[in-house]
């Protein structure tokens, strides 16, 4: 006699693609008419801009570009110059056949930034970045659930709490200031968004944090100045459900758009506009069957797997590491810091994580300037299970701190590392009874055993008794000692 099973649905959102793409791009700069010539390049700054993004049919389509600022020391020994450019990127990611509409989490980070003068009139400028992808589509998933069934079929149960995500999605905001800006024209303005607190409360989604504005002025002698700005911000996103203690968020912040304007008397007014892109999770308890047996008569089993994509575990990491400065770097003016994606590797107790980065060096040697790339490595090690599968789902930069008086600069950065199951979780997914028989005369009805690898359950089934009649029997709470006497009451 074949058992009908109920199927218990389980909606959720699957992170389908969950990587980055490494680009390079290029950019040829000429210099408008009335600059002097190209001498020296002596430093470029940028900031990665992100445009859109769209789900296809075929894929995911994300793009932007990168705001450049190239500062130059002419050719005549005049006073030290600036200009700026736009350099775009586009980036695709495949989806699996099928895939329905989802949600896009994107982050780009510039790797590198570099520039050279081909001709004394045009500059060559060169940006790597490395543009981070979560895609999140709807699934459902479905679960077996054992119906009425007869009194002699005992029945194993395993609970799991399944920690998935449930909603996407993202806000838009904007944040405008007046930068003081008496030291005179503005070379460069580049923006980091920091969180400092998040925080989900029934169905709304709270955080705070600031976007910490770098700008570098030239003084009207030509002298540059940096400036370091604070934007403070706090936002309230409304959410499709209810949260409990649980409901967790994971943030990305990315910059959708950058304006300086002067407003004639010495000020720059600053508009950031920014993304708070969102993936909040929830646990999930579900009951599973696995295992069944009878005293009485043959249970045949039929096995299946439930195909989740649940969080096993997340964990902000921090690494840092320390760089020589360059000896006559005491007048530093201006740090530029690009990070390297992390990277990591199996080992015997988890996993190695390596972070890398670099930092530009503006300072002031002699009568002159100087620019330094610096760069920074730090590794790890963290505790892992085997059979998870790993990736970074939201990522920023810590601004490279410099200490002149020990002759060091430290670099690092903090990322929010997931561990995504691996392998589906196995589940009874049928039952066949055999016919109920009746029992024998000459079937003893205790067995003594000894206790040995063997827990109560695999003990009970193997001689036609039940856990609860084996605790009962002994007088035990929790599992024997190997090696105890055991009677095992039969049925």
């Amino acid at each position: 006699m074949e058992m009908q099973l109920k199927k218990e649905p389980l909606s959720y959102l699957e992170p389908v693609v969950c990587s980055g793409r490494e680009l390079e791009q290029t950019q040829q700069i000429r210099l408008p008419e009335g600059m002097p010539d190209v001498g020296k390049v002596l430093g470029v700054w940028g900031q990665s801009v992100l445009r859109s993004k769209e789900w296809r049919s075929d894929g995911v389509s994300v793009s932007g570009g990168v705001l450049v600022w190239v500062l130059y020391a002419p050719e005549d020994g005049s006073r030290p110059r600036a200009l700026d450019g736009w350099i775009g990127f586009q980036g695709k990611w495949d989806l699996p056949e099928g895939s329905p509409d989802g949600t896009v989490l994107v982050q780009p980070v510039i790797r590198s930034l570099d520039a050279r003068s081909v001709s004394p009139r045009k500059l060559l400028v060169r940006v790597g970045l490395g543009v981070g992808c979560m895609a999140l589509c709807p699934r459902e998933a479905e679960y077996s659930l054992p119906r009425e069934l007869p009194e002699d079929v005992r029945l194993r149960k395993e609970n799991h709490s399944l920690r998935l995500y449930t909603e996407a999605g993202e806000k838009s905001f904007a944040l405008e200031d007046s930068l003081s800006g008496e030291e005179g024209k503005i070379v460069s303005c580049t923006a980091q968004c920091l969180l400092t607190d998040r925080k989900v409360v029934g169905d709304k989604l709270a955080f705070r944090g600031s976007a910490e504005v770098q700008g570098l002025f030239l003084t009207e002698e030509g002298a540059p100045v940096s400036r370091h700005f604070t934007l403070p911000f706090s936002q309230l996103i409304q959410l499709e459900k209810a949260y409990g203690s649980a409901g967790e968020a994971d943030l990305t912040l990315c910059v959708t758009d950058l304006e300086t304007e002067s407003d004639g008397e010495g000020n720059i007014r600053l508009k950031l506009g920014i993304a708070a892109q969102y993936a909040l999770s929830d646990v999930t308890d579900i009951e599973l069957l696995t295992d069944a047996y009878s005293p009485r008569r043959e249970v045949k089993l039929s096995w299946d797997t439930v195909e989740v994509c649940a969080i096993l575990d997340r964990r902000w990491e921090t690494v840092t590491a320390d760089t020589a400065l360059p000896e006559d770097a005491d007048n530093a003016l201006d740090l530029f810091g690009m990070w390297e994606e992390p990277v990591w590797d199996r080992t015997e107790e988890g996993i190695r994580l390596e972070a890398s980065g670099s930092a530009q060096l503006l300072y002031r040697q002699g009568e002159g300037l100087n620019a330094a790339l610096l760069h920074w490595k730090g590794d790890r090690e963290i505790p892992a299970r085997e059979d998870a599968k790993f990736a970074v789902t939201a990522f920023q930069g810590l601004q490279p701190q410099p200490n002149p008086a020990a002759g060091q600069l430290t670099g690092g950065c903090t990322f929010l590392l997931t561990a995504f199951s691996g392998s589906g979780i196995p589940e009874v997914c049928g039952l066949e009874l055999g016919e109920l028989q009746p029992k024998q005369g000459d079937t003893p009805s205790l067995v003594l055993c000894r206790a040995g690898e063997q827990d109560l359950w695999t003990l009970a089934k193997a001689h036609g008794s039940t856990v609860e009649a084996i605790r009962a029997a002994n007088q035990l709470e929790g599992a024997p000692e190997k090696g105890r006497m055991l009677l095992i009451p039969v049925e």
